[in-house]
């Protein structure tokens, strides 16, 4: 029963989304339908007139049609009902076009208004949310899932279709015998509950279908962000099963989805014939109709029942896609439910003075990671923070970006709370280079302006040029156009961190957070990362967060971090000030 009540919410939820398109499409069906009722309403006077000498009085919908007819001053001869019939055909035809060209249109339309939907709510969403959830999941809701939620609109008007169509020909079949008609009625009943366990099989693959391909999305794409390591170490081999068993589960999952809509169709029409057959034969024997009733009856019950069917059919289509539109809602949901508070309405003050942590504590789960600590980064001035690994560095840098907040405590931007300002024009004033660092399979133009039309080619060099990495960026074969390759290949790890820095630098930060941009690089190259600070040092205020003890020698202040707990260590410029 709850499935049959997810059906009909997502049945109810695209005509709530899109009340004009749905009544239009309805208005279209409608026009259509009554189009093919006239067509086919005329077949049966058009068979009576064409049978000599019957001697059977007009049926109820013959003398319906005749009736029509005088009053627009025509007679019932055999070629206006002929005409009847084709302009009745064409009609139909030009109203379906048009009915679905808006289905077409609204598919597309569909899949784009969903994807946007959860593009926004992700860019909107706090920073837990992600470390909370797979890449390949949400990759999977993107292209998969909005796609196969934007199809289900097709199959949810496909039905009103079918159920308008259903209608028209039920209207028309009480005409010629309401006894037939109730018969007819009955059997489209016995189809559809003969073969309602397919569709409840066809809801049950969807939703696997949804789960496995979410998982091996998820799956597949951590392994091509690490298949340099898993190549290096030759573990394909224990990855490649792992894959190929998802997949394969996913392939029996569609062939249960494919067999059972294959066995809707197939065992449909056996069905409808055998019951065709019995309800011919109660009207010829019991119900003493004519034979051109029977005749037209015949078409009437076919067409009736063959509607509900392709009704059922119709809506196996949606119990099959629906996990798909649910899983999409489930995630733009839970995006929004965490949306992040983005602080008060002030402006953010321009760090003239500096940063403090006062008192601020902080934990994850149990671990305390900072516990009361108190420190402060004056404006201009390099600090940085070292300790032990899982100490709790990058949270501090994560506090301070608003990436966090603190449990207890305050942290104050030239002596004004961080949550009394915008958060989103403070962030606006930050340069930040992350412990992983990553770069586009893109130019390296775009890799510095991510696409920003306020940032021009100039800036860029500019940018480039502070952090060092202009003169190797010149020498590339396309300048600031050549392709960097998934994530940065193409050039050495030091030139991605200059790359990444000049990302940082671009559009003239007040504040440049570095978190680990030292780690793993050769002397030479963590010498010439740690001059590019130096010349910096005055025009923007840096924190760095480092295990390198090449940071310490240029810093201004350094602070350690241990137990929850921040001590200020001397510095080779202290020392050398006292000098």
């Amino acid at each position: 029963m709850l499935a049959e009540h997810q059906s009909l919410g997502f049945i109810a939820f695209y005509t709530k989304a899109y009340p004009r398109r749905t009544v239009l499409l309805i208005i279209l069906l409608v026009l259509a339908g009554l189009a093919e009722g006239i067509g086919v309403a005329t077949l049966l006077p058009l068979l009576e007139l064409s049978v000599p000498n019957s001697g059977a009085e007009l049926s109820g919908l013959s003398s319906a049609v005749s009736d029509l007819l005088s009053v627009a001053g025509l007679a019932p001869r055999i070629e206006i009902l002929l005409v009847l019939i084709v302009v009745g055909m064409v009609l139909k035809a030009v109203f379906r076009l048009m009915a679905m060209k808006q289905v077409g249109y609204t598919v597309a339309r569909v899949a784009s208004d969903l994807r946007l939907e959860l593009i926004r709510a992700l860019m909107g969403t706090r920073w837990s949310y992600f470390t909370s959830k797979s890449a390949g999941h949400l990759a999977n809701s993107i292209g998969t899932e909005a796609t196969r939620a934007g199809n289900g609109y097709q199959s949810v008007c496909k039905l009103f279709a079918s159920v308008i169509q259903a209608l028209i020909y039920g209207t028309l079949a009480f005409m010629v015998s309401w006894q037939m008609a109730l018969i007819a009625v009955g059997a489209g009943f016995v189809v559809v509950m003969v073969l309602n366990r397919l569709v409840s099989l066809s809801r049950a693959a969807g939703y696997s279908q949804t789960e496995l391909m979410g998982s091996l999305l998820a799956r597949l794409t951590d392994a091509v962000q690490g298949i340099k390591p898993i190549k290096a170490m030759a573990r394909e081999a224990h990855l490649q099963p792992m894959l190929e068993r998802e997949t394969r589960e996913l392939s029996r999952t569609q062939q249960r989805m494919v067999l059972a809509a294959e066995a809707m169709d197939s065992m449909q029409e056996p069905l409808l014939v055998v019951l065709m057959a019995i309800t011919l034969y109660l009207a010829l024997t019991v119900g003493q109709l004519a034979l051109t009733s029977v005749i037209i009856m015949a078409f009437l019950f076919y067409r009736f029942a063959g509607r509900i069917a392709m009704a059922q059919s119709d809506y196996q289509s949606i119990a099959s896609g629906e996990s798909a539109f649910w899983a999409m809602k489930e995630r733009i949901d839970s995006a929004i439910d965490q949306r992040e508070n983005l602080g008060g309405a002030l402006s953010p003050p321009l760090l003239e003075k500096g940063l403090e942590f006062d008192s601020v504590s902080f934990r994850y789960a149990a671990k305390v990671v900072l516990d009361g600590a108190s420190f402060s980064i004056p404006a201009g001035e390099v600090v940085a923070i070292i300790g032990p690994s899982g100490a709790g560095k990058t949270t501090i840098a994560d506090l301070i970006i608003g990436l966090h907040q603190p449990e207890a405590g305050m942290i104050l931007v030239d002596d004004l709370p961080l949550p009394e300002f915008d958060l989103r024009g403070w962030r606006e004033m930050i340069g930040y280079v992350p412990q992983e660092m990553f770069l586009f399979h893109d130019t390296v133009y775009d890799n510095v302006a991510l696409s920003d039309p306020s940032i021009t080619r100039g800036d860029v060099q500019v940018a480039l040029t502070a952090a060092g990495a202009w003169e190797f960026v010149e020498s590339l074969p396309e300048g600031l156009d050549t392709v960097l390759g998934e994530r940065g290949s193409k050039i050495s790890g030091g030139q991605r961190q200059r790359i990444a820095i000049a990302r940082a630098l671009v559009q003239r930060p007040r504040l440049l957070v570095l978190d680990e941009v030292t780690t793993a690089l050769d002397p030479a190259t963590e010498a010439a990362i740690c001059q590019t600070l130096l010349e910096l040092r005055g025009k923007v205020t840096i924190l760095s967060i480092s295990h390198q003890p090449a940071i310490t020698k240029i810093a201004d202040r350094v602070y350690c971090l241990e137990d929850g707990r921040l001590h200020q260590l001397e510095t080779l410029t202290a020392q050398a000030s006292a000098v």
